[in-house]
């Protein structure tokens, strides 16, 4: 009786041999090719899911030159990295080369654009027109001074110092490096960039820094100053005009880089290019200032004389500004040149005056001399011839002293008649000269007034102008008011002279025109127009009495309008006198004058010098010789002094001063001389002739866009054909826009411009070419040849189709593509194959879809006993059935990894029919049928082990990596129980093909340890390459058959 025991292998199945034949497989695209012979710059490929159920082999071959038009890949020959593609070829296009040639690149429309440090400010429109934008930044900031000044020079680019003497109020950086957002800003000297003072602590010590750095060395000695408010940017393009930073307006303030970029992203005529972020790291944009400077700023001041208030205008050029002392006769007015490089010889300045000029503004400041002038003088008095007997007044100068302009000169004084007090040049218009006459003026223009000054003065005389005319009529005029008011226009005219230049002082005039125009507007007007008959005589007048006045005895309209309605009176005189009445409005002006710094005169005639020089009135006066210095007067007081050459106001020369004692004036004789020698002076003045102070001013305009082009945004490209010659050029634009497809000679192409730019003389070449093919498959016979086909519109590969899914491509290449005798050959897997059930081995059948059938002929009717199924994948629910030569099908229960049918009875089969259905992606590798071997005694020992696939690492608690698992069994026949369990010879043989089969092959069996319970079945291998057999007769029985043979075999599973 045989053993329980059943043995599936691939030695002993029907179906290893059989003929398949399935429903259908599963594509693939598994395509190699094995080789190519080719002469062409083309290449065939094979492509498509290949539906065959067998691999196979596929050759193909080019045979001839003609056929169907095609287009070679074009080939490229330059610098850029366009690409150049055929978008059709029409069949009557002629066999030919084309050779494109870039002629011309064109010009390319360029965006204006302005760099500023990390960022790029852009014109929102391309082309020229942004070339027109610009910004202009208007620095509003407040100086404050502090209590700082640099000790030592901070060079340029330095980052770091060490030391207290440069903590400005620095806050520590963040641990992020970040600067605190309430760092002070400042500015040193006149340095004209804002820092921001930080500290950071290093290397055991506080150090500081600036952010920004410093661009420009930071002197010894300058001051720190601490810096508040913001700037106004304007943006405009000549016809916009946009505004930021205007708080006046309402808007924000501007004060870092950061706050601008910001606003700038609002903008409609610019924006910005780069990442606009609040980055307060030292010299990030929130962490400075604006940086763009578009005004004049102040880079340096050098020389003796130190300056006070400079600034610069916003218009200054770049030069050296020198100013030199020319005069230093008037301690405290000396005079200087001022000269520019640009700007040439400019107006005079004077010490202790504002000068304010295009090129700069400043203050010489005004410095009292060291010590009192000292010298040696002399005079002479040679009186006129006189008759004998006459007598000669005794005349000194007593006391006599220096002033602080004193200088060796000689002055002769004459006595002489003075003109009479009603005939004075002062009270003469002055006449204007002609600049240009005189070549002071290179514009031709007469000698002008300050615009301050001008603007006031037209106000002043239009006044004058409009009230002269509303007091005269034909036939009547208004005499004492019209000579009121030239009176008062001449007080206003003459302090308006004297104050302009100070600001207090012409606001005060200002305020002193509107008084005096509201207090005469009652004067303005006739008192009366009808002059008819007898009204000129008809109303009361009052008679003028001595000294221009009038007295009043009874009550009048004249006093009412004071407001006493008192019946009682007293006498009053009233002053007619027009001097009288303006004094009101000389003394307002007296006032401006003191605002100016200016001494007002107890007198309003221009007879006095501020009190230096006084006109003692009189019949004679001892007139300077040369006519330099004012008159003396005999035993009065006298002050050096002299006429304003431009005022002819009085003013004191500051040389010398004396008393003119004479002793009997009343014999003083007209030409009588008094001869003044200053002989010495010594003294030190606080300025000297040649001193100097320079200023060099960099020049400032607004920050132009530029790089804008209106560009023509295409290029030409010369076409040329082999056969058709010279074809019209093709124009590609350069804009961005799509390149229009190039139709000529039957070809249809369409460049692409690329990232790298083409350059002049880049070429692209193909040909228009044509070809035949045939193929063949393992080894068969050969098709027929046929063209190869025309590629569809923008590719460069056509297809054709051969057999079971599979497509021929042919991809052109450089010309020529194809040549005949390039051959090819293809290997097509079939990972799918039908023939993978034919062993155990991982390959197997897959189906499409989720059903398929297969069917196992065996040739002829072959002794079936089980049937089995190994290696298969199916999903759940899927069902195989299995039908004998047509009969009733068997369900297999497939849910392990093996799946047996153990027959009844054997039977005689010849063909056997697998069904699968809601199988989809599923797959079957190996398919047993026949008589499984079992051996004639069943084995004693029958062990089953479940054993895992886990790899593991060393050491403690390894973790594993699971990859599956299965029954492994251990079957031993003992010769201890050899009645029940033992081998005979047949068995060993038949045993030792089955494992030697196994081991050859490689390929598993199914081990079935009980027939009547297929469900334990197992796909297994040997467990060992070899295997120990013992015989209890010590193989020395002379039969074989007689022999009791025992072995164990492990049998290690197949992970699943």
């Amino acid at each position: 009786m045989p053993s329980v025991q059943r043995f599936l292998s691939g030695h002993n199945n029907a179906a290893r041999t059989a003929a398949l034949s399935a429903s259908s497989v599963r594509a693939s695209r598994a395509i190699e090719r094995v080789r190519a012979a080719r002469t062409g710059g083309g290449n065939v490929r094979l492509s498509g899911d290949y539906t065959g159920h067998e691999a196979t082999a596929i050759d193909v071959e080019i045979v001839a030159a003609g056929g169907i038009p095609r287009a070679s890949r074009p080939q490229f020959a330059g610098v850029g990295n366009g690409q150049l593609s055929v978008q059709g070829v029409e069949a009557a296009a002629p066999l030919q080369s084309l050779t494109l040639t870039l002629a011309d690149l064109g010009i390319p429309t360029q965006t204006a654009s302005l760099d500023v440090r990390t960022v790029q400010i852009r014109a929102r429109a391309a082309g020229a027109a942004g070339n027109q934008i610009r910004l202009s930044v208007q620095p509003k900031l407040t100086r404050a001074p502090t209590d700082w000044a640099l000790l030592s020079d901070w060079p340029a680019g330095g980052a770091l110092q060490q030391g207290e003497q440069w903590d400005w109020g620095a806050l520590p950086l963040s641990a992020q490096g970040e600067l605190d957002e309430r760092s002070p800003r400042i500015q040193v000297g006149h340095d004209p960039q804002v820092y921001r003072p930080y500290r950071v602590y290093k290397d055991g010590a506080w150090q500081f820094g600036l952010s920004p750095a410093p661009e420009r060395a930071l002197p010894k000695g300058a001051a720190v100053w601490l810096i508040s408010g913001g700037y106004v940017v304007t943006v405009t393009d000549g016809q916009a005009t946009q505004t930021y930073g205007d708080t006046g307006a309402g808007q924000g303030e501007i004060a870092s880089f950061y706050d601008l970029l910001r606003a700038l992203q609002g903008s409609a005529l610019v924006e910005v290019a780069g990442v606009v972020a609040a980055d307060r790291a030292v010299g990030g944009m929130a962490a400075i200032d604006v940086p763009l400077r578009t005004q004049a700023w102040l880079h340096s001041l050098s020389g003796k004389v130190e300056l006070k208030d400079v600034t610069i205008p916003p218009l200054a050029p770049t030069q050296s500004l020198i100013v030199r002392c020319i005069n230093a006769d008037v301690v405290g007015r000396e005079r200087w040149s001022v000269v520019g490089d640009v700007s040439g010889a400019l107006a005079e300045a004077v010490t202790g005056q504002p000068y304010a000029s295009a090129a700069a503004r400043f203050v010489i400041p005004a410095k009292a001399a060291n010590r009192e002038s000292s010298g040696e003088h002399s005079f002479k008095y040679q009186p006129m011839p006189r008759a004998e007997g006459e007598g000669v007044p005794s005349v000194c100068l007593r006391p006599f002293r220096f002033g602080r302009n004193a200088k060796a000169r000689t002055v002769t004084f004459r006595y002489q008649l003075r003109p009479p007090a009603d005939c004075s040049c002062s009270d003469m218009p002055t006449p204007r000269l002609s600049l240009s006459c005189l070549g002071l003026d290179s514009s031709g223009g007469d000698m002008p007034l300050d615009p301050a000054h001008q603007s006031r003065l037209q106000t002043l005389y239009e006044w004058r102008k409009n009230f002269i005319a509303s007091n005269t009529a034909q036939y009547y005029a208004i005499a004492k008011d019209m000579d009121f008011a030239d009176l008062v226009t001449r007080h206003f005219a003459e302090a308006l002279a004297e104050i302009y230049e100070v600001a207090a002082a012409l606001a005060e005039w200002d305020a002193a025109l509107v008084d005096m125009r509201a207090d005469l507007q009652g004067l303005e007007g006739l008192q009366w127009t009808d002059f008819s008959g007898s009204n000129l005589n008809h109303y009361n007048n009052i008679d003028r009495l001595n000294n221009e006045s009038i007295a009043v005895n009874t009550p009048s309209e004249l006093l009412e309008v004071y407001g006493d309605n008192k019946k009682s009176w007293m006498r009053q005189t009233l002053s007619t006198r027009i001097a009288d009445l303006a004094r009101k409005y000389a003394a307002r002006m007296d006032y401006c004058r003191a605002l100016a710094g200016i001494l007002p005169k107890s007198d309003t005639s221009s007879t006095d010098a501020g009190g230096c020089w006084i006109d003692h009135g009189g019949s004679h006066w001892w007139v300077d010789a040369e006519g330099y210095y004012l008159p003396a007067f005999s035993n009065k007081p006298y002050i050096s002094s002299r006429r304003d050459a431009d005022t002819g106001k009085p003013v004191s020369t500051m040389e010398f001063g004396f008393g003119l004692v004479v002793a009997c004036p009343e014999r003083l004789k007209e030409g009588d001389e008094i001869t003044l020698r200053i002989l010495t002076v010594s003294g030190e003045r606080p300025y000297q002739e040649g001193d100097e102070a320079v200023i060099q001013t960099v020049a400032g305009a607004p920050a132009w866009l530029s790089g804008g082009v209106d560009g023509t945004d295409v290029q030409t490209w010369h076409v040329l054909g082999s056969v058709s010659g010279s074809l019209p050029d093709y124009i590609v634009p350069t804009n961005g826009a799509a390149a229009p497809v190039y139709n000529q000679a039957g070809v249809q192409l369409r460049l692409a411009l690329g990232g790298i730019p083409f350059a002049l003389g880049d070429a692209f070449s193909l040909s228009v070419e044509a070809g035949q093919w045939r193929w063949r498959r393992d080894g068969g016979p050969w098709s027929a040849a046929a063209n190869i086909p025309a590629t569809a519109a923008g590719d460069d590969t056509s297809a054709a189709p051969l057999a079971d899914g599979l497509h021929v491509q042919f991809i052109a290449g450089a010309a020529p593509s194809f040549v005949p005798g390039d051959a090819y050959n293809f290997a097509v897997h079939q990972p799918w194959a039908v023939n993978h059930i034919h062993n155990a081995h991982e390959r197997a059948w897959g189906w499409a879809g989720g059903a398929g059938s297969l069917t196992i002929d065996l040739g002829a009717p072959t002794p079936i006993e089980a049937i089995a199924l190994a290696r298969y994948h199916l999903p759940a629910g899927a069902q195989v059935r299995i039908a004998i030569d047509g009969g009733a099908p068997h369900t297999l229960e497939t849910s392990g990894p093996v799946a047996v049918w153990m027959l009844p009875a054997p039977v005689q089969a010849a063909r056997l029919t697998i069904t699968v259905a809601q199988a989809e992606g599923g797959h079957i590798g190996w398919v047993w049928a026949g008589v499984p071997l079992s051996t004639d005694h069943h084995a004693s020992q029958c062990q089953r082990t479940r054993r895992w696939a886990v790899g593991r690492a060393g050491g403690i608690n390894p973790a594993g990596l699971y990859a599956g698992a299965g029954d492994g069994w251990r079957l031993a026949w003992s010769p201890s129980d050899w009645s029940a369990s033992r081998l005979v010879q047949d068995d060993m043989d038949r045993l030792m093909a089955l494992l030697d089969w196994a081991q050859q092959k490689d390929e598993p069996l199914i081990l079935v340890p009980h027939h009547r319970h297929p469900q334990d079945a197992a796909l297994v291998r040997p467990g060992a390459d070899a295997l120990e057999i013992t015989d209890q007769h010590a193989w020395q029985a002379d039969d074989v058959q007689h022999r009791l043979l025992s072995a164990t075999l492990e049998l290690e599973p197949v992970y699943a």
